[in-house]
């Protein structure tokens, strides 16, 4: 049976210096993360500046994780990469830590035609052998997945969902009717924040974002007034978080995002700059509005 997420967090990278993981660090915050309400934690993945390191380096960081996570929470492991073969060796190593799934996106870089982005995944698929793959739409950073694209995905067995962070409402929606009539098992999650609750409502199985990790008692939050049929509560919640998320946002991804987890307690570099200390201020300001 396809095992199935709810709230996914997407975790910070610390790094010791020269984009070298603080491996001690990242031990002491996958123990934190087994104990908050989060259903799984998503190392290596954008948020996690995965494209500075080195594949060893990323290796390094999924085997911490899930040594250091004792089975307390499901596991999926970032293997995006610029090819194929690049991406095999981080689900060869899922495997041998027993993740749960892989989040792969399409080869980065070069443009990819649509034809290419599915024989990629055919490639990937075939390679997989059990390892479930969640596909990532994420057009900011590579080649989008078409709609149409992502219908013949549906005919591939071990892609098992789609994470979707182009924060199109529309096509989120399409993508879960599609779906939901072709593969009812098959699991849509939206990568951001702030469209937590719209995603939901549009037939979203959960999602894998940073808030989860930073802010991991509010997004669930979220997911318990929404299960209660509370809408009116979700929203509220939904909407207390949006000043935080915009702040994160005014600054270079993943910048914001990286002070977002010291604010909570995270350890991150240190703060360079006066606007990223103004930024952190209102971080700091907005999280206490939101927890008061």
């Amino acid at each position: 049976m396809i095992k199935q997420f709810r709230s996914v967090a997407v975790t910070v990278t610390p790094f010791i210096k020269e984009n070298k993981p603080d491996l001690e660090e990242i031990a002491l915050q996958t123990a934190k993360f087994g104990e908050s309400g989060i259903d799984a934690i998503f190392p290596c993945a954008s948020t996690g500046e995965y494209v500075k390191m080195s594949a060893e380096d990323k290796c390094d960081i999924l085997k911490t994780v899930a040594v250091n996570n004792k089975g307390k929470k499901a596991l999926v492991a970032g293997a995006c990469a610029a090819s194929a073969s690049e991406a095999k060796i981080y689900i060869e190593t899922a495997k041998k830590y027993n993740y749960d799934a892989c989040v792969v996106c399409p080869p980065y870089y070069f443009p990819q035609s649509q034809s290419d982005i599915f024989e990629f995944y055919k490639e990937i698929s075939d390679f997989a052998e059990g390892m479930p793959i969640i596909a990532y739409h994420v057009p900011f950073f590579t080649s989008g997945i078409e709609l149409d694209t992502f219908r013949r995905l549906l005919e591939l067995p071990e892609i098992t969902g789609i994470k979707d962070s182009s924060a199109n409402m529309k096509r989120i929606a399409h993508c879960c009717d599609t779906a939901a009539a072709a593969r009812p098992d098959f699991g849509v999650y939206t990568g951001t924040d702030d469209c937590l609750l719209p995603a939901l409502c549009a037939g979203c199985r959960g999602s894998m974002t940073a808030l989860a990790a930073t802010m991991p008692t509010e997004i669930s939050a979220v997911y318990k007034a929404f299960d209660a049929g509370d809408l009116r509560r979700a929203m509220e919640i939904q909407r207390s978080l949006l000043g935080v998320i915009r702040e994160a946002d005014s600054l270079t991804f993943p910048i914001g995002y990286k002070l977002l987890a010291k604010a909570n307690g995270l350890k991150t570099e240190e703060i360079k700059g006066e606007r990223e200390q103004a930024v952190y201020n209102n971080i700091l300001r907005l999280v206490k509005e939101v927890r008061a």
